[in-house]
This record gives structure tokens, sequence and C-alpha cells, in this order.
């Protein structure tokens, strides 16, 4: 199979890529940029699942590969890591050694592997830490170069942003705005053999398949218990919730989660508060075993009055199906009734490839 770009890409059998990484893959910013990209080139994208969790580690992605990696069967993998093990002074040994164990799990399972460089820092209380990243990027390559991995010249992309005067960091001098996400898709595209694959100039993120569209939202005095979601009583009180909600958002990536479908600003709707409680009411046929999918501050789930998800102690980031449990809903009337924080995702989709 061949691209209509007239390159061979990739990603024609890697169609399942999973994006190993931190914060600036949690937020999916640039999974959104990549498909949005590929799709207006007429290319058929690729499954991208989200497996970023914002300010991890080396370290922490290492320990995490079964769990958010390989349970997918990827046929490639994009692997984002570096910035957080620079601001928090990790030894370089040590970042060495946890990513060439990430690595090494990937040649061991006969994964291939796209290793982005780092993005940069800016700021003056990030002026050293942004030229220790040389150093990182360059375990980085080196590690690549090894395993016979492609890499993703992000750094470079940026420095010469930033020679150009373009700024590609938010105000926090660290995260990406979307200048800085377009930059990094470019680089990503290029490793993955669509160098002719224009970036796109404004973002079009699509609503997020299986969202439950209707809720009944109050706010809550205290956490949920089954007895609780067992004695809860929907009454005019409760405000109504709809998805995507009207935008748009003060600031760019809550306008982009906005429109994927996530529910944010619980206490705007509902009344003031830090934890609230939504209903929803499904109607099925049959019987439909189906896989919930979370995301944002989502807390709890019941289904049918029995808890079917409580959040972990350990984070497992913000993006859309972090989690993602098999249920089954029955035929009739279902009642879907969630804990969370200000906002949440939960979305129901057929399987757990998406």
């Amino acid at each position: 199979m061949r691209s209509t770009t007239g390159l061979v890409a990739p990603t024609t059998r890697a169609d399942r890529i999973v994006c190993l990484g931190d914060s600036i893959t949690d937020g999916h910013t640039l999974i959104v940029v990549l498909h949005q990209a590929l799709v207006e080139a007429k290319e058929a994208p690729p499954v991208f699942i989200n497996a970023g969790i914002g300010g991890d580690t080396a370290y922490g992605m290492r320990q995490r590969v079964s769990r958010d990696v390989l349970v997918h069967r990827p046929t490639l993998v994009t692997l984002s890591v570096g910035i957080n093990d620079v601001l928090r002074q990790v030894a370089l040994a040590s970042y060495q050694a946890d990513v060439d164990a990430i690595m090494g799990q990937m040649a061991a399972n006969g994964i291939p592997m796209v290793v982005l460089t780092t993005s940069v820092l800016g700021g003056k209380k990030n002026e050293a830490a942004d030229k220790r990243l040389a150093d990182f990027n360059a375990v980085l390559r080196r590690l690549a170069a090894r395993h016979g991995f492609r890499v993703a010249e992000v750094n470079k992309l940026m420095q010469e942003a930033r020679a150009a005067h373009i700024n590609a960091l938010e105000a926090d001098d660290v995260h990406l705005n979307l200048d800085g996400y377009r930059v990094m898709a470019r680089a990503v595209l290029d490793a993955l053999g669509w160098r002719n694959v224009p970036v796109p100039t404004e973002l079009r993120p699509e609503v997020m398949p299986g969202i439950i569209r209707q809720w009944k939202v109050a706010p809550l005095a205290k956490p949920l218990d089954d007895a609780a979601v067992a004695a809860l009583k929907v009454d005019d009180t409760w405000a109504d919730l709809a998805l995507p909600q009207t935008g748009p958002m003060p600031h760019w990536w809550p306008e982009q989660e906005r429109l994927r479908g996530f529910a944010q600003g619980l206490d705007q709707v509902a009344g003031p508060g830090d934890r609230f409680v939504a209903v929803a009411i499904l109607e099925e046929l049959a019987l439909h075993r189906v896989y919930f999918n979370t995301g944002a501050g989502l807390e709890k789930i019941w289904l049918n009055g029995q808890r079917v998800y409580s959040r972990p102690a350990e984070y497992t980031g913000w993006h859309a199906g972090r989690e993602r449990i098999p249920v089954a809903l029955k035929g009739g009337k279902n009642t879907i009734v969630i804990e969370a924080g200000k906002d949440f995702f939960l979305s129901i989709t057929d399987n757990n490839n998406w």
C-alpha cells in the first residue's frame, strides 16, 4: 500500500499508534493535529491511542509500559519524555537507563518506535534547564540509533522556530501553545514518512464518539457511596447539562476539549462546589456489551446501582480513555450515576480500539 504523497508511510502497517508521554501528550492536541492533518490530506489516519500522564518522567513511563502501552497491542509507539526529568534534575544516567528500558521493551516485542526529542523551555528561570536538554536529547538520539528507531526532531524544529521569533510556549514557559503543537506535529509527520502532508493552521477537533450528551447535575456536600446512590432523587433543583457545552471557552485548549465532548465548569452549571453528581439515562433494545471510557475529573461510576469504577489513587491522566472499563448495558432503561470534580469525560464505545 502506498501513500498518495508518493511516500511509503509506516502507518500503512502501523495502524494502531500508542503515544506514550507526559502532559504534552496527555493534553491530546498533538493527536488532534496529526489526525486532522492526515484526514485533510486524504490519507487514512491510524488509530491514535493516548498514553500520556501529566507530570510523568522516564521512570514513571518505564513502570507503566505494560499497563498503558502493550495492552493496546500497538503496531507503533511514539515516545515523548524528558521535560519533567530535566525540571526535576533527574540524573542523566538514570534517565538514560529508564529510556533504554522503555525502548528495550518495544524491541523485545517487535514494536517499532518513533522517539521524539524534547520540546524547549522558556523564561529566565528555565535557562539552565533548557541548556541541559541538549544532553538529554543526545541520549534520545543515541539510544534510538542503537535500537534502530526513528527520531522526530521536535527540539531542532522548535529551536528553529525560536530563532524565527515564533513563540511555541504557553505563559508558563513549559507547555506548548498551538504554534508549538504545530511544530511538534511537523516533526512527527516527517518521522512517520508524511513530509508532504501539511500541518493544519486551524484546529478542528471532532466530538468524541459515544459521549453521553444529556445529563442532570447537582453539587455534592460529601462523596457518594453505594447507599447514597440508591437513595438519589433527581428533581427540578438539578441542572441540565448538554454536551458539547455551549462555547467558546476563554482559552484555546479548554475550547479544544469542549468541542471533543468534555464537561467543564460544573460549578458554573449546577452551582458552587468542588464535587458533583450527574445522572444520565440510556435506553437499549437488548443486552449490549460496551466500554465506559473515563477522563478528566471523573471519580466514580455506577451502572444501574452497581459501582463499576473508582478512580485509582495513582494519577492516570486527563485524556479521554485513560481507563476503558468493560460493562454490560441491559435491555431497557439504564441509569448511569457519576461523581466528578468540576470537569469530566465519559463515553461509551463498542470496543477499546480508538
